[in-house]
């Protein structure tokens, strides 16, 4: 069954179970109601008889005078026996000995239905109330009964009954109406979300939904915008690592083609003889540093693919900081003195990280070169302290500095910034700063830089010191 109809018949089928019982209670408060406001008046009329003292002939005369109303008036002896308006005892109380009893010590009776002879003869079910009395008039001690035929209630009950029921129908008329805009006000709801949805299938995400409302669809369709709006940026986000991933490729196949040109030539050259004697060493040496700066291209992505996928085993050990900073010292000063450079150690003899020495020199030594690349003829400052819960490296340059949207983009895997505000010479391609991510990571550390334009940047590493459960490694 479609979920329109599922609506127009759970509104429907619950609008007419509310209606149904409301009438019922409406016409059973109406019938006790009418019940008790007859009882009432009878009962009334008795109350006056008694406490007036009324004679046979006052008995008479307000028999003539309810007779309009079909009102009937008998008085009864003790035992049930009549005495007024007839003796004939086929129409006595017809009560049994235990009402008798509750009469006799002063209680009233309520309605009970008792056959009764009408004024026009005819035997009739009446609705009668008991009323005791001690002497009243001429009458001995006994009691009294009033009496109003049943068939002028039910006349009235049948006159409710039938307004009641018109005004079901028209409910129901209405509620049938009311169902049927509802059910459609629902499913456009959803019809529309259908649509959306073809929409997205055909990949477009870019969808206009009215999300206004504080109902369940209302919500629904807000948290559909918030998918098809997560889903449009991740497809830019794909577009755009693929974009990157194209040109890392197209960057790793013209530095793979680079040295790969020089060998081929050298080797070729070495090959015939057409190089001479005393160049041969400086060849092969060439050849050499050629082959380390594609070993180090592919290094560096397996490299990365390992971290990533927490697939390397990291050696944790105490580091003297002071003597590791002096260490990468010696490796790049030289190549920091190539670009202008001077490299600043700050670190105190109490320095301590606790990290895989190899990662480590790597983490760094990425950090030095970054340095390098972006700036010429200034200070690199390699600084280290210790926290409470963590040692702490910065790397500081004063170079170019990095903008804001670069700074979010460089721990990018294919991320290249623009080669033309590097310095080229000293510029080396790879996922550098990437893979230094993920190997502070795996060291369950932070990196976070700061930088500014044309100031210069400050790349922060914070490795956590040694826990408990690792000393007991």
């Amino acid at each position: 069954m479609k979920f329109f109809w599922q609506q127009f018949l759970s509104f429907l089928v619950l609008l007419l179970l509310t209606v149904a019982i409301m009438t019922n209670r409406m016409v059973n408060n109406i019938t006790d109601e009418l019940t008790q406001n007859r009882q009432e008046q009878l009962l009334n009329y008795g109350y006056n008889i008694i406490n007036n003292n009324f004679s046979r002939e006052d008995l008479v005369r307000t028999s003539q005078l309810l007779a309009s109303e079909n009102i009937l008036i008998q008085v009864y002896l003790p035992d049930g026996s009549t005495i007024y308006p007839t003796y004939d005892q086929r129409f006595d109380a017809n009560l049994d000995d235990s009402d008798l009893i509750r009469i006799a010590q002063g209680e009233i009776l309520g309605f009970r239905t008792v056959d009764r002879q009408s004024k026009d003869g005819k035997i009739e079910p009446y609705l009668i109330v008991y009323l005791p009395h001690q002497n009243v008039g001429q009458f001995p001690e006994g009691f009294i009964s009033l009496g109003a035929p049943l068939d002028s209630l039910e006349g009235q009950l049948a006159d409710v009954q039938k307004n009641i029921l018109a005004s079901f129908i028209f409910a129901v008329m209405v509620g049938i109406v009311i169902s049927y805009l509802l059910a459609i006000y629902q499913n456009r709801k959803i019809k529309r979300l259908q649509e959306a949805t073809k929409v997205i299938a055909s990949g477009q995400y870019d969808i206009d939904l009215d999300t206004s409302g504080n109902d369940e669809f209302a919500n629904l369709t807000r948290d559909f915008k918030a998918m098809a709006d997560s889903l449009a940026e991740s497809q830019e986000e794909i577009e755009r690592q693929e974009e990157l991933r194209r040109q890392f490729m197209m960057d790793v196949a013209h530095e793979m083609r680079t040295p790969l040109t020089t060998m081929s030539g050298l080797l070729e050259g070495l090959q015939y003889n057409m190089i001479p004697e005393s160049q041969r060493e400086r060849s092969l040496e060439l050849i050499a540093q050629e082959t380390a700066r594609l070993t180090r291209l592919v290094n560096e992505n397996l490299d990365y693919e390992k971290v990533a996928t927490r697939q390397i085993y990291l050696n944790k050990r105490a580091i003297n900081g002071r003597e590791f900073f002096e260490q990468i010292y010696q490796q790049m000063s030289v190549k920091a003195e190539g670009s202008g450079d001077r490299i600043v150690v700050e670190a105190s003899d109490q320095l301590i990280f606790w990290a895989d020495y190899d990662r480590l020199v790597q983490i760094v030594i990425n950090l030095v070169t970054n340095a390098i690349q972006f700036s010429q003829e200034s200070d690199i400052i390699l600084k280290g302290f210790m926290t409470d819960d963590a040692s702490v490296i910065q790397v500081i340059d004063h170079g170019i500095g990095i903008s804001p949207k670069d700074q979010r983009a460089i721990w990018e895997r294919f991320y290249k910034v623009d080669e033309s505000r590097k310095n080229t010479e000293y510029g080396e391609s790879g996922i550098g700063l990437s893979l230094v991510k993920s190997l502070v990571e795996a060291h369950e550390g932070t990196i976070a830089v700061e930088s500014e334009l044309n100031v210069g940047s400050t790349f922060t590493v914070r490795l956590p010191h040694q826990t408990h459960t690792e000393e007991g490694t």
